[in-house]
């Protein structure tokens, strides 16, 4: 379907709170029948350039970053002292220095709070937002899609190739959605890039989201700061920290949470028939305390909403609700990916 004859409500379909997308079923149901585009502009950029750039985000964030090689893409964190996300990024080096790739809503206050550590390295962060065009390729059939239009396909997830000054990049998949591309590209090639991409049925970021959820790759948003250590949204898991990288903010909180013992706190996927706001409290049923928190939830095929959330992994096998003890029923999904403790 070219994106000319696609429908405006769909294109401009928002979320009506960051962490929460409401919007056309259709549109995650289109998912599951052939591949889709879907613009990312709640997306930002910040660029990191200068001689200790790579050596600065090292020391700042969860992940690997000074070896991180020119054709991956990494996921990471940024905590508080106290091991609580910040945020969570997507980034990738280019030959200027490293990207980072968040929620806008984000952007501003962790930009500050970062330069704020740079002090004498030679190191400059800035809002590259603007340089930008970032989209998703994603559904069945996404891969022979691409190729049929002469776009190179990386192999395997958070392997990234480039078409001129365009990078693809592969995302991990889920049952439902095996097939996922990020594609970033410079802003003065979106013309470009849309116009290769234009067959395609386009959709309202949220399906993007729902995809997300549906692998189970959590993003932290305004709404959820400093809710959660890494591993209660299985950040460890999906690769998003590395144990043997060296010091970094709340790097004791997390690597404690690591080492004693079995991890209590863990993220799942559910089903509701309610909408779930990023940040809303789960409880178990009939009790008056909240049991843990939703991550991130989006409108689901079929109907209805699928979400990820955290809780205490005893709690996950009792009756949970949404909002209440009395809410609304979840309906735990399975996790695309076994809940393994990494550093075994």
């Amino acid at each position: 379907m070219d994106a000319s004859n696609a429908n405006p409500e769909v294109q401009t379909a928002a979320p009506a709170a960051a962490g929460c997308w409401q919007f056309d079923r259709q549109q995650a149901e289109a998912v599951l029948r052939e591949a889709v585009h879907a613009p990312l502009a709640e997306l930002g950029v910040i660029a990191a350039s200068g001689d200790d750039a790579a050596r600065f985000l090292h020391g700042q964030l969860t992940n690997d970053v000074e070896h991180l090689a020119a054709d991956r893409l990494a996921l990471a964190g940024y905590c508080t002292a106290k091991g609580r996300l910040l945020s969570t990024f997507r980034l990738w080096r280019d030959e200027r220095g490293v990207c980072l790739l968040l929620p806008r809503e984000l952007l501003p206050g962790v930009l500050k709070r970062l330069s704020m550590f740079v002090l004498r390295a030679k190191a400059k962060l800035v809002d590259d937002s603007a340089a930008w065009h970032v989209s998703a390729v994603f559904g069945r059939t996404a891969e022979a899609k691409l190729r049929a239009l002469g776009i190179a396909v990386p192999a395997a997830p958070g392997d990234c190739v480039r078409d001129g000054a365009t990078r693809i990049a592969r995302l991990p998949g889920s049952p439902r959605v095996p097939e996922r591309f990020l594609v970033l590209a410079p802003a003065a090639q979106a013309g470009q890039v849309a116009s290769r991409l234009a067959e395609l049925h386009t959709v309202g970021s949220g399906a993007f989201w729902w995809s997300e959820i549906d692998a189970g790759v959590p993003t932290v948003f305004a709404a959820t700061q400093e809710k959660f250590v890494p591993q209660m949204i299985n950040f460890e898991v999906i690769g998003g920290v590395s144990f043997s990288k060296g010091c970094y903010p709340g790097q004791e909180v997390v690597a404690r949470s690591q080492y004693r013992g079995k991890l209590r706190r863990r993220m799942q996927l559910a089903h509701c028939a309610a909408a779930a706001p990023a940040g809303a409290d789960v409880f178990a049923e009939g009790d008056a305390e909240a049991a843990g928190t939703v991550v991130m939830a989006a409108a689901a095929p079929g109907g209805g909403f699928d979400l990820l959330f955290e809780c205490p992994q005893e709690k996950a096998e009792a009756p949970l609700r949404l909002g209440a003890g009395n809410g609304p029923a979840l309906e735990l999904r399975p996790m695309p990916y076994e809940l393994v403790d990494v550093t075994a």
